[in-house]
């Protein structure tokens, strides 16, 4: 363990990335020393995932249970401070431990992954923090940092899957494409180690039951390839989560972008589905739908999400349907080699098979007829249309230009800045975090927050600015006065309680300063109301749901256990897949 963390901190202190792959190469080498299940844990800590993606099993470790355990075993009274200035607790871990003089053994990987076991089948609150407790008393800082992060889902080393792949490949000699492919269908960095270790990365196979890599979009707008009217079709870009289906000896599974199965979350689709002899990988979309079938916003979608029981009532309230695309694996064989139109065959064979919904496509030969099928695609209710080449096969893990995406801001403001705070990750110590308002009469009101959209440059300008224009200071939450104009761009507006006016805007970015704009001369609380008002009379909103979430706290605290996905102090925004 002590080399996985001597290589993790030396990825992550140089901007090399050769230098990171070499560090983490030598440090797989000697894992693999001790066995395959010592390689796989290394490969783990690297990239911060304690189980494999089809592992239903979480340790059930948050922010909270860390701290207490981590106070309580040091004496600690700064562990908050220190966690908000390095932005990061598994430092923060590492800083107190190191203050104690007594000597550690050292934990060996073997030692981890009966950890990150046992927490996950310890019942008790109590139970996971004694686990914790030995951990602290053994571990090296160094060491604890690492255990603690891939906990938390904090590595944050520069080592992203990416690299690990390269490290994989230079480990054993391996050619890096071959390991990405590998990689792409079994949906698991450690498995790919394992197999490149073993020479077998070419022996790698789709499986009903584990994730696939899926494949992604890029907006049109960033690609740089021409269009080929006669070898694309277009389809509606739905506006819920993407979804994997995999039915395999009558189980079914569900796995979301994170590659967890979330079968129940939605257990209406895995009953209809349950029982079906069919072996089959499919990918697609789990939408809210209305009584007649139509799609309802995603909107609507945020009050299943993440529910484990989802309760009868729920149920009814918010039925949902599973739309498929695209036909992966069918009955033993992988199809993500053959062309967009051979496996659109397949995909509707098998969905008639199983009653399934599949997203209708068509031609179209022109930028006018682009535009109009993505009319009609708003018109339907759903986010804008997809480009696919028919010709393309399914490039699992991979963004390119066979899938492009169209999706339109649906407006922008002009906001003025009222409050910011603290970076995570890469801009940790960085004010890079703005929470702007619209006017309401005489007052301000917030209606949202954006990280992004600015370049490095500008926000170290704005940080300085924001710094000489403070009123308020609540660890690292910043009220400031309200100077800074930006027009921000957004795809929606919805009813939250998170802000004082009562509106959220959704996925806001920033698209510039306006440095020739004033605070007086900022979007009102009417413009936003206008703009909801339209969304819900082209179908694209829900008046009656409010987003349920917890309004900012006015001073600094303890991270909950969800703030892992976050960093230590961001607000909690429901993300949805591409």
């Amino acid at each position: 363990m002590k080399r996985v963390a001597l290589a993790l901190d030396t990825a992550r202190a140089t901007a090399s990335r050769n230098a990171k792959i070499a560090a983490i190469a030598e440090a797989l080498v000697a894992s693999a020393e001790g066995g395959e299940r010592d390689l796989r844990t290394a490969v783990r800590l690297c990239i911060g995932e304690p189980f494999p993606p089809a592992d239903a099993r979480t340790t059930g470790v948050g922010w909270r249970l860390v701290a207490a355990t981590l106070e309580a075993a040091t004496g600690a009274t700064d562990l908050s401070d220190v966690a908000r200035r390095l932005g990061d607790l598994g430092d923060a871990a590492a800083e107190i431990l190191a203050r104690r003089e007594d000597a550690r053994p050292g934990v060996t990987l073997t030692e981890i992954a009966e950890l990150f076991d046992a927490l996950a089948s310890a019942s008790s609150r109590g139970r996971k923090a004694q686990l914790l407790t030995e951990l602290f008393a053994r571990a090296t800082p160094r060491e604890a940092a690492y255990v603690v992060k891939t906990l938390l889902g904090e590595v944050r080393t520069g080592a992203l899957l990416g690299t690990v792949l390269a490290a994989i490949a230079k480990a054993w000699g391996a050619d890096l494409d071959l390991v990405r492919r590998a990689h792409a269908v079994v949906a698991d960095a450690a498995e790919t180690a394992v197999l490149a270790r073993a020479g077998q990365l070419q022996s790698a196979r789709i499986v009903a039951g584990s994730p696939v890599l899926p494949m992604l979009a890029t907006p049109i707008e960033a690609s740089k390839a021409p269009i080929d009217w006669e070898r694309v079709v277009v389809e509606d870009k739905l506006d819920g989560i993407r979804a994997q289906l995999h039915l395999a000896g009558g189980h079914v599974a569900i796995f979301g972008r994170g590659q967890g199965n979330v079968a129940h979350s939605f257990p209406e689709i895995e009953r209809a589905l349950a029982g079906a002899s069919d072996d089959v990988v499919l990918d697609g979309e789990i939408l809210a739908v209305a009584q007649d079938g139509g799609p309802r916003p995603f909107q609507a979608l945020q009050a299943r999400l993440g529910r484990t029981s989802p309760e009868m009532t729920l149920l009814e309230d918010v039925p949902v349907a599973f739309v498929a695309y695209d036909a992966l694996f069918v009955a033993g064989a992988s199809l993500v080699e053959k062309p967009w139109s051979e496996r659109r065959v397949l995909l509707e064979e098998i969905a008639a098979r199983l009653g399934l919904r599949v997203n209708p496509v068509e031609r179209v030969t022109s930028e006018a007829d682009l535009d109009a099928a993505y009319d009609r695609a708003r018109g339907r209710g759903h986010e804008g249309v997809m480009l696919k080449r028919v010709d393309a096969p399914y490039e699992a893990g991979s963004r390119g230009a066979a899938w492009l995406k169209v999706k339109r801001a649906a407006a922008t403001l002009d906001v003025v800045v009222t409050a910011v705070e603290q970076g995570h990750g890469k801009r940790a110590g960085v004010i890079s975090d703005y929470t702007f308002a619209v006017s309401s009469g005489d007052a301000l009101v917030d209606v949202g927050k954006a990280y992004s959209g600015l370049t490095d440059a500008e926000i170290a300008e704005l940080g300085a600015r924001f710094e000489a224009t403070t009123i308020e200071v609540n660890g690292g939450y910043r009220r400031v006065e309200p100077l800074v104009v930006l027009e921000v761009a957004f795809d929606g507006v919805q009813r939250s309680t998170r802000h004082a006016s009562g509106f959220a805007l959704r996925f806001p970015r920033i698209a510039r300063i306006r440095s020739d704009k004033t605070a007086e001369q900022i979007d009102t609380i009417e413009t936003v109301e206008r703009i909801l008002a339209s969304q819900v009379d082209s179908g694209h909103r829900e008046d009656n749901a409010v987003t349920k979430t917890k309004t900012r706290p006015k001073k600094a605290r303890k991270p909950a256990p969800d703030d892992r996905q976050l960093g230590l102090f961001g607000d909690a925004a429901t993300k949805k897949e591409d």
